[in-house]
């Protein structure tokens, strides 16, 4: 287990997956993170089920490589430019052997020249009676989701009514995807305003098919006869909220007392969080750049990060689509450019390896025909 979740990430702990390419009927979130993990390993892939529990990117020499390679803009690096590198003045200012990156385990410590880090993210989740895993009693996977464009059409809650939790844009988004299949949606929200935009929150405030429970939580999570999410309870101030401040304005209705919550009942088919997720990317402590909700910063159109030869992919640098195809998208992305980084680097130490060898036999760092800056321009290809 990595950050909550077995190997295989988010997908294991889904039900039906039905919008990957390539499969045309539906395929269970395990079983298609196991034909992954099949294919990885038909190509001679070393694969080690353990959990990373810390890294060393430090990397004490002043080699980087050509164009977005060098990585980010960083505030721990002085060379912010991010085009055609400058040549260096003589081949023996690179050191080498380039420190390599460290990763540990529990049992061992592996080194590499590079790394690519898909850690991924969980889904925030709310915790009251029914909302755990089915050995808790609860009703997550049978019911209760956090990805309504991943579990949203299960035969589950299609003609069903279903609830959301949240009042941002993401809520509102899969409030409106929900009104496709569900016969109503609910949207659970614990303020009596709207965190979402204006132009969100007025699209989901017009949908007929939706209907927002203003100053109420979830408290409880039943089931139905098989065994599945039936139905909600929810606590909600006795006031009329809604009416006490506009859309998008901070609410005036101070939190009452327990005792004063009412309770309703809700018969849903499926309740799903939107609450935001958690980038798995503490393990990092702080050697790599994060943004403000803690998702490793790239370079546009690119899986480079911070810090030359480390690269990301997946939910860990995503916090806008979150999807399985998406992310593996970014995984080819990531493989290709890691590739082209450990080109560059061993062109480098070849071209460098020349350099020193002519110098030791007293012919200059220029070879025949050569500058240093030819040398140099040779090695960043």
């Amino acid at each position: 287990m990595a950050a909550g979740i077995a190997p295989g990430g988010q997908l294991t702990t889904t039900t039906y997956v039905e919008n990957f390419p390539g499969f045309v009927e539906p395929i269970l979130g395990y079983e298609l993170t196991d034909k992954f993990r099949q294919h990885s390993a038909r190509y001679g892939t070393q694969i080690l089920t353990e959990t990373v529990t810390n890294v060393d990117l430090l990397v004490h020499d002043t080699f980087k490589p050509p164009g977005l390679y060098r990585g980010l803009p960083s505030r721990s690096m002085e060379d912010t430019d991010l085009g055609a590198p400058k040549p260096l003045a003589h081949a023996e200012e690179v050191q080498r052997p380039r420190r390599p990156f460290k990763l540990w385990t529990p049992s061992r410590c592996i080194t590499a020249d590079t790394i690519i880090i898909a850690t991924g993210a969980s889904a925030r989740r709310l915790s009251f009676p029914g909302s755990g895993d089915e050995s808790e009693g609860g009703f997550w996977n049978r019911g209760i989701s956090a990805c309504a464009i991943c579990d949203g059409t299960s035969p589950l809650i299609r003609n069903k009514p279903v609830a959301v939790v949240g009042g941002g844009d993401s809520a509102m988004e899969e409030a409106m995807f929900l009104t496709r299949y569900a016969s109503k949606v609910y949207i659970v929200h614990r303020f009596d305003y709207l965190e979402a935009s204006k132009a969100m929150a007025r699209r989901a405030l017009a949908n007929p098919k939706i209907e927002i429970k203003w100053c109420s939580q979830v408290v409880e999570a039943h089931g139905n006869d098989q065994g599945n999410l039936g139905s909600i309870t929810i606590a909600r101030s006795p006031v009329d909220a809604h009416k006490s401040a506009p859309v998008g304005l901070s609410g005036t209705v101070p939190p009452p007392p327990p005792s004063a919550l009412i309770r309703e009942r809700l018969d849903v088919g499926g309740l799903f969080f939107a609450i935001g997720h958690r980038p798995a990317t503490d393990f990092l402590q702080g050697q790599l750049d994060l943004d403000e909700y803690g998702y490793i910063v790239t370079v546009p159109g690119s899986t480079v990060t911070s810090v030359p030869g480390v690269f990301a992919a997946g939910d860990v640098m995503d916090r806008s689509f979150r999807q399985a195809i998406t992310a593996a998208g970014r995984g080819c992305m990531a493989a290709l450019e890691a590739e082209r980084f450990l080109h560059a680097l061993h062109a480098a130490a070849d071209v460098i390896g020349a350099a020193t060898e002519q110098r030791q036999n007293g012919q200059g760092v220029a070879a025949k025909g050569s500058s240093a800056g030819e040398m140099a321009a040779a090695a960043e290809v």
